[in-house]
């Protein structure tokens, strides 16, 4: 009888331990599973936010033009060297783009940023054209991948925008071809974990970049389409989704969707469970054992029940601590996340993103108790003229340089972010027009004296700031920054290398 309550009892034993033992690979796995949500979930929020800046700076190019086009007041023509330049000139500061072409009201082609006179080419049959042609209010238009024979077969994304004079009359389209490698570097750096597929598309389910390769990543199947469409009906509108399934393929596996709220993109994150559960599945083994050498064993060993359970006490402690530092990398990976989301990669200061957000706190507070709040633009002078001459690897170098000095200046409150190009943006808390003027006068100094050391060349260079001080009047930041940005046009034009500060709110 003994003998019989011992063997109940060990059997009870190995059936609660083998089920505990289970219980942890249950939970193991669906740690692991989470910690893939979490990862496919950030990187496709970095790619699209990534994506929305690139497409962001295409737009403001091809505005630009534009507007230059509309103050020239000539329509494109075949001899215009004006335009020809014009387009040579945003083509150099612009390493994206592989070319820039204008085209007339009938989709023919005037201008290019490629050769003089630009050769006479139809565009008016073109995907990325016929919309600008048949459509006044289109505006930004991005376009299928093509193989540019002008750009030695290269592929590449054309992106497409209306030309329209003073007088809001249509006068042609100006189109620019995008690498395709540009976009490529959106979903491979930093490089995602082994066996991770990302797509990028557009509304209409067209590839634009994938990862690994092209062919990984064809166009948007039926399935993902009737995700996204239903979202994207009026138009371009936020969109998330996470889901314990793949869609550009049929293996298991996690997977994250996103669609950008201010352009006709989406984001395709695929983590196959084959390389997401790696490392759980190269375990297993090693668990089975245990629990098999652990039947045995009491099987065999039944008098030595209380130390093989002593044992087995110290092997759920090593997998719970097993556990706990899975838990702490999750946490790790997504703070490093979120970091990046928020960092300028090329400086490795603070992005827009960040400044706004912070920046909109700073003045609902400063709104809610009278607080004075100030906000700087500085943007450095002559910056062309840098990657012209010294090359843009200089340039980059400068930039960084430039990002780096305000630390010497700035207090620990003061908000610092890089706006975008060479321009970047101050918040400064608790601050009046005096203490902005004296802070704005030593990041001057502190800008002269500053020094870049590359490629053999010490370069120097100045930066222009714009000044705006809270006023009674302001209605949003975005007002502030824009008065700030006035002030900067006045220090550009005052000579560069000082600053501007403007008082009130333009009528």
């Amino acid at each position: 009888m003994k003998t019989r309550r011992w063997a109940i009892i060990g059997a009870a034993l190995l059936l609660v331990t083998d089920v505990m033992l289970i219980d942890v690979l249950r939970k193991d796995r669906a740690a692991a599973l989470e910690h893939g949500r979490e990862t496919v979930d950030g990187i496709a929020t970095i790619i699209l936010h990534r994506t929305d800046s690139l497409v962001d700076m295409l737009d403001r190019t091809l505005s630009g033009i534009g507007e230059a086009v509309s103050a020239y007041g000539r329509p494109p023509t075949d001899d215009d060297r004006y335009l020809h330049r014009l387009l040579m000139r945003r083509h150099a500061i612009t390493p994206e783009l592989a070319w820039l072409a204008m085209t007339d009201t009938e989709g023919m082609t005037r201008s290019s940023s490629r050769s003089f006179p630009a050769p006479r080419i139809d565009t008016s049959d073109r995907e990325y054209v016929i919309p600008q042609l048949q459509h006044w209010d289109h505006g930004f238009h991005i376009g299928q991948p093509i193989i540019s024979r002008s750009a030695g077969a290269e592929f590449v994304i054309p992106v497409s925008r209306r030309l329209v004079n003073d007088g809001g009359v249509f006068s042609g389209v100006v189109i620019a071809g995008l690498r395709s490698e540009f976009l490529q570097t959106l979903v491979d750096d930093p490089r995602p974990p082994e066996g991770m597929t990302i797509g990028l598309y557009r509304r209409d389910g067209a590839a634009l970049a994938c990862l690994p390769t092209r062919a990984d990543c064809p166009d948007a199947p039926a399935t993902l389409m009737q995700i996204v469409a239903p979202s994207q009906a009026q138009g371009p509108a936020r969109f998330e989704r996470v889901a314990d399934h793949l869609i550009l393929s049929t293996e298991h596996g996690v997977s994250a969707v996103q669609a950008s709220d201010h352009h006709p993109l989406f984001v395709v994150v695929d983590y196959p469970e084959r390389h997401l559960l790696a490392q759980w599945n190269a375990n297993l083994p090693i668990f089975v054992l245990i629990a098999l050498g652990g039947n045995v064993a009491l099987a065999i060993l039944g008098v030595f029940g209380f130390r093989q359970l002593a044992r087995r006490r110290e092997a759920m402690e090593a997998l719970a601590e097993s556990n706990r530092l899975l838990e702490a990398r999750v946490r790790e990976r997504t703070e490093a996340l979120a970091k990046l989301a928020n960092t300028d990669v090329l400086t490795g200061a603070h992005n827009r993103r960040w400044l706004m957000e912070e920046g909109e706190r700073l003045f609902a507070l400063a709104r809610r108790h009278h607080h004075p709040l100030a906000l700087m633009i500085l943007d450095a002078d002559h910056f062309k003229s840098i990657n012209d001459r010294y090359g843009h690897a200089s340039g980059d170098a400068v930039l960084r340089t430039l990002a780096a000095t305000p630390a010497t200046v700035l207090r620990t409150t003061d908000l610092f972010a890089r706006l975008g190009g060479e321009e970047f943006g101050v918040i400064l808390p608790a601050t009046g027009r005096e203490g902005a003027i004296g802070l704005g006068e030593r990041l001057l100094s502190a800008m002269r004296d500053a020094v870049t050391e590359h490629d053999g060349q010490r370069l120097r260079f100045t930066v222009s700031i714009g000044i705006a001080v809270l006023q009674a009047d302001d209605p949003s930041l975005e007002a502030l920054l824009h008065r700030a940005d006035l002030a900067l046009y006045q220090a550009k034009a005052s000579g560069r290398d000082r600053l501007a500060l403007t008082d009130s709110t333009p009528s």
